[in-house]
């Protein structure tokens, strides 16, 4: 069966043909597990440590969703016996004489040891071992033995942090063997339709919580990555250069110059609030909105927003407080976010801070070798005046105003500009920070501007960023669509995912305030754009659209790429509603994970799986259709149609029959 597509993008959906995952059993809530953790030493006998927090964190999180409340026994109870004591048999039994009243028992056994160094990181074996029990069974505790494997990237991290690279893994392996546990024959049915009970795991949850009451009030961990909501969408404004809401605050405006300001304003975007939702927007990150240097710098413009003189105050050409509260509630009311642009790393030029507080600021000068890693944490990016983030008063400064804003306007979350020019360990320090005072639900978006997937990765996890701009995946889109190289090369980026925490939630585009326009980028051809936002909308995690995109703004540098809005009906506009809504109305398209089908020269294919549901992707460059072999669990379906917006795509929606099949795909 062929199908004949528009675009370089084959949808299919198939419905009743996959496997479904069963959620885990649960306990009765609040039900106590007494866990031990012990780090064995590879190579010394009797040398034993603690394991790090993180991991105990992860795995308390993994058991929570199974209504299971983590009891840590503290590690000087038991860390002399385990000492002089290896067998787990032994160990599990200490643990369960130390808290006779806990109806479940979990030992966590590690023991690490360096593997090797190739290629520029270092291999670590990382070999855990879960025992487990109820309290009231007869049967022998159960016993999970794994190995994993990490590749670090710096020669000094060591033991803990090989194990924090392989925490999901662990807390993964611990919550399976619970599972066991909570099963059948274990559970017994409510004869009302509930849940059901476990025998013997109905006592009381602990000192400070109720039955039934779930995990208590604790401090919010990092949890490796940001949960998007259902259908998110981000839109990026450049506030000055979208709607001129309130001409009364202008200013010294000139549109026909392309580096004064414009006009533009918060009232502006609020009075667009109702065309961005129906365009299927459903969060608004504003450009930097405080008070900044207005006036030119050696002839570069300053309406961008990223020049800040005080973080405390808006912008008066913006508006002021009390619009940014109107404009914040307006979106709440619409059932919209906002996530405010955050610049930490330095202000304006010749601002009043950097007059005023010279000892804040790092004073090196300009940034002149860039490869230099020193430099480009302490130097001032373009003229820019670097903050001393080190120091103490300067980080009170600057976290103060960012826990402010939070309570003022309760935003959705901040995007953090610059992260490559300042120390992970600052940003380790004002994520946790924040997320303990926003909640761990607050979106800290890194914008790291590279193509490099291993330090994207490493970045987010050693800077605790809830998520990051996925900068690699961006060029591969234009590399592909604009410059004409092979497809395969989307197959080699979305290969990285395995180093990321979460690559569902990492934040995709084709624009970049910071970058060429696509449509500059692919020479102006409509259809060659259409094809790069159809597969950013198809792929893993939240698309992430520049304001324009859908107007076809061209620009192939600053400021040109920083171009007015227009509203008009461009045929983008439509194409781009239609993905969104087709995005909004497919779970697999919003959570599926990737399963590559093929990638070769002329050829990418993938679909986005979930337990109800695949929808197939391909890109072909050849004049021909081809042939993709589905696995198993997609091959051979009944087709009837499926209705796209056109002209994304033909399609057909699929009850699974299951015989073996190949379906032909041109694009």
């Amino acid at each position: 069966m062929v199908v004949s597509l528009t675009a370089a993008l084959a949808a299919v959906t198939l419905a009743a043909c996959l496997p479904r995952a069963a959620p885990p059993p649960l306990a009765p809530s609040g039900t106590v597990v007494a866990v031990a953790y012990v780090r064995d030493d590879a190579r010394r006998a009797g040398v034993v440590a603690d394991v790090p927090e993180g991991l105990k964190q992860r795995i308390a999180e993994t058991l929570a969703r199974r209504n299971l409340r983590v009891e840590v026994v503290p590690y000087a109870d038991y860390a002399a016996y385990f000492a002089k004591v290896r067998d787990s048999q032994r160990r599990f039994e200490m643990l369960k004489a130390l808290t006779p009243e806990a109806p479940l028992h979990l030992l966590v056994e590690t023991r690490v040891s360096f593997f090797s160094q190739v290629g520029g990181r270092f291999s670590w074996d990382i070999s855990v071992r879960t025992t487990g029990a109820r309290a009231d069974s007869a049967m022998a505790p159960t016993v999970v033995t794994q190995d994993y494997g990490a590749a670090l990237q710096f020669d000094q991290q060591r033991e803990d942090d090989a194990q924090l690279e392989v925490a999901t893994q662990i807390a993964g392996q611990a919550g399976a063997l619970f599972d066991s546990f909570l099963a059948s024959p274990f559970l017994v049915p409510d004869t009302d339709g509930g849940p059901g009970t476990v025998p013997g795991l109905d006592a009381p949850a602990g000192p400070g919580i109720e039955p039934g009451t779930g995990t208590p009030d604790v401090p919010q961990p990092y949890r490796g990555s940001w949960e998007p909501p259902a259908g998110e969408a981000v839109y990026f404004v450049m506030v000055d250069r979208f709607s001129n809401g309130d001409p009364k605050n202008d200013g010294a405006v000139d549109l026909e110059d392309a580096q004064a300001f414009h006009g533009g304003d918060l009232r502006g975007v609020i009075d667009r609030l109702d065309g961005l939702r129906q365009l299927g927007v459903r969060t608004v990150w504003l450009s930097p909105v405080f008070q900044m240097r207005t006036d030119k710098f050696h002839g570069y413009g300053a309406f961008h927003g990223y020049w800040v003189e005080d973080f405390g105050q808006v912008e008066p050409r913006f508006g002021d407080e009390a619009l940014l509260k109107t404009l914040a509630a307006e979106l709440r009311r619409r059932d919209m976010r906002l996530v405010l642009d955050v610049v930490l790393n330095h202000v304006g030029p010749e601002t009043r801070l950097s007059r005023e507080r010279p000892d804040w600021f790092h004073g090196q000068g300009p940034i002149k070798d860039w490869n230099d890693s020193r430099e480009l944490v302490m130097g001032d990016v373009h003229g820019l005046p670097d903050l001393a983030v080190e120091k103490e008063d300067v980080y009170a400064h600057l976290l103060a105003h960012s826990r402010r804003w939070v309570d003022v306007l309760q935003p959705a979350g901040f995007r953090l500009d610059a992260v490559k020019h300042m120390p992970t360990s600052f940003w380790a320090r004002y994520n946790d920070d924040l997320r303990q005072h926003a909640g761990p639900d607050f979106l800290l978006l890194g914008e790291m501007l590279d193509g490099d997937p291993v330090l994207l990765s490493n970045t987010m996890k050693e800077g605790r960023f809830g998520t990051m701009f996925d900068f690699p995946l961006a060029f591969a889109l234009v590399d592909v669509f604009c410059r004409d190289r092979s497809p395969s090369h989307l197959g080699a980026i979305l290969f990285n995912d395995r180093l990321y925490p979460a690559p569902g939630s990492l934040v995709t585009m084709v624009d970049n305030h910071d970058l060429p326009r696509v449509m500059s980028e692919c020479g102006g051809d409509v259809e060659r754009v259409k094809r790069a936002l159809a597969v950013q909308l198809t792929a893993r995690g939240v698309p992430a659209l520049t304001y324009g995109t859908e107007e076809g703004l061209t620009g192939a540098k600053e400021p040109e790429n920083r171009g007015d809005m227009r509203f008009t009906n461009h045929p983008l506009r439509s194409w781009l509603g239609g993905l969104l809504a087709l995005r909004r109305g497919s779970e697999a398209l919003q959570r599926g994970e990737t399963l590559m089908l093929a990638a070769r020269e002329d050829l990418f294919a993938y679909a986005r799986v979930t337990a109800d549901e695949a929808v197939v992707i391909a890109v072909n460059t050849r004049d021909s259709a081809v042939d993709v072999p589905l696995p198993d669990g997609l091959a051979g379906a009944k087709l009837e149609p499926l209705a796209l917006a056109p002209p994304l795509a033909a399609g057909a929606r699929a009850s699974c029959a299951c015989p073996p099949a190949r379906w032909p795909w041109r694009g």
